[in-house]
């Protein structure tokens, strides 16, 4: 049996706008998700598993866990490092792990979890893992992929 490859991390860099605070200047909890998908979204079109990636082969991947830790409240301002980390599974499934830190200090504001399931162009689950992801598998196994690590600038 092979070894389980480490996780897949990307990070994107986001500043809290006065739009995403409140007036504490605390940022609204609601705009974590979205930054969860940013950088997820970031990761997947790094190694193949974008929004678009999906649509050429007509699959969909809806979140059907997502799990939320606020440790520490982002403030207007900050700006915030959201790792994104694809966890190998041994199911059609992708897991996706992540953590929020302020930049200036590193400090740990949130962590989180989602899980997806892979639904073929019928809309039936898939229970096997289809030929675009069992190749992206491959190249994971193989150390074949390296997402960017320095932070990416997110228009978020």
């Amino acid at each position: 049996m092979s070894e389980t490859p480490a996780p897949l991390s990307h990070t994107i860099r986001v500043t809290v706008r006065f739009g995403h605070s409140d007036l504490l200047a605390i940022a609204w909890h609601g705009h974590y998700v979205q930054w969860l998908e940013d950088a997820r979204q970031s990761l997947g079109t790094a190694i193949g598993l974008g929004y678009e990636d999906l649509i050429k082969v007509k699959f969909a991947a809806p979140i059907v866990d997502l799990k939320l830790k606020y440790k520490r409240p982002a403030k207007y301002g900050d700006k915030l490092d959201v790792r994104a980390s694809l966890i190998w599974q041994p199911v059609p499934k992708l897991v996706h792990q992540y953590e929020i830190r302020r930049a200036g200090d590193n400090e740990l504001l949130t962590t989180a979890e989602t899980t997806q399931v892979l639904l073929h162009p019928t809309g039936e689950l898939a229970l096997n893992f289809p030929p675009f992801l069992e190749a992206i598998r491959e190249k994971w196994q193989a150390g074949e992929i390296n997402p960017p690590q320095d932070p990416q600038t997110s228009w978020a």
